[in-house]
């Protein structure tokens, strides 16, 4: 017998899932790093964003579609880090927004949600990347337009679903020639179907801890290729949330992501309501937490990171380098008072 429709405690189920299924998978996620840049957290800041929304997730005793949509919404935008993460937070963000005003979700209203899911990323990225997480998305969300007139089982239309993003994953080297290179597909995509993997098991009843725990905020070096191999052209990251006082409109937001653009990349601006979430790769966070100041006060739970495996690379080179001087001139030294 197949399953036509999801009510609330199903979805929190499935979502719960989703995360357990993300967080169990981070380090293997972490190690396919290697774009925007090879700084091996792709899978931590991506379970720390689903995390934040699972916190919330959890602690709703009766839920509905509507609490279990701000939930989410609310939680993993919060909690989102990194470029991935915040992509992240913004397909969920868009996905609730089409489930919220339903009693049961069907194939009719997945086949929406995720449509407007990947509308709401790629709006939220100034310059969107095929062979990305996006693209993964969108692939994904095409599939889900193109089976909702065949079937109405939740559980064969979420299976070819996920095949199907497994295959538009498996193509991303084709897109992006620095995952060719490296022999891997993309970190965020990967890290998108393994929570669609996780939600699947929690709907299909497959036994789990669905607890909700932290998430570990270090990722741990990955084997990424060699720094000296991509040129990374602004070295740090900058995230942080505006707590909105003054006026906030297209305006502003146009003229702010266009400050940001001049001075960086890897932009996502998101504003929800009273906040702003801001990430950034710039060579002078200075300017940017300037800039945002001039809208209102700033959380910054993240952090200004200079990209931690470049700086762990080259000063193990330096200390090495430092090492071997020290050496020498102790035993030139040992020669010459000899």
């Amino acid at each position: 017998m197949g399953m036509n429709y999801i009510d609330a405690e199903m979805l929190k189920k499935a979502f719960l899932a989703g995360a357990k299924g993300l967080e169990a998978n981070k380090e293997w996620i972490n190690e396919l790093n290697v774009f925007p840049v090879p700084d091996g957290d792709t899978g931590t800041n991506m379970t720390m964003t689903i995390l934040s929304a699972a916190r919330e997730v959890a602690a709703i005793e009766n839920p509905t579609m509507e609490s279990l949509a701000k939930a989410i919404s609310s939680g993993s935008l919060r909690g989102a880090r990194g470029n991935s993460g915040v992509i992240l937070s913004q397909l969920f963000r868009g996905f609730t927004k089409e489930i919220k005003t339903v009693d049961v979700i069907t194939t009719t209203t997945l086949a929406n949600a995720f449509n407007r899911g990947t509308e709401t990323a790629y709006k939220a990225v100034m310059k969107p990347k095929e062979g990305t997480i996006l693209t993964v998305a969108k692939g994904m969300a095409d599939k889900a337009s193109e089976l909702v007139s065949q079937t109405e089982d939740i559980i064969e239309f979420a299976r070819k679903v996920i095949e199907h993003g497994d295959y538009v994953l498996s193509q991303t080297p084709e897109m992006l020639p620095i995952l060719k290179e490296a022999g891997v597909v993309d970190s965020g995509g990967q890290g998108l179907m393994q929570v669609l993997k996780g939600c699947l098991d929690g709907l299909t009843g497959k036994e789990m801890d669905l607890s909700v725990e932290g998430a570990k905020t270090q990722a741990p070096l990955q084997t990424a290729p060699p720094a000296e191999e991509f040129d990374i052209k602004f070295g740090y990251c900058t995230e942080f949330i505006i707590n909105l006082e003054k006026e906030y409109n297209q305006k502003s937001e146009h003229e702010f992501k266009g400050y940001l653009e001049s001075i960086g990349d890897s932009i996502v601006v998101v504003s929800d309501d009273d906040m702003v979430k801001v990430h950034v790769h710039t060579n002078d966070p200075g300017l940017a937490i300037q800039k945002a100041l001039t809208f209102g006060s700033l959380s910054i739970r993240k952090q200004i990171i200079f990209f931690i495996n470049y700086i762990q690379i080259h000063a193990f080179h330096l200390y090495s380098l430092l090492h071997h001087s020290l050496i020498q001139e102790h035993h030139e030294r040992h020669c010459h008072n000899g």
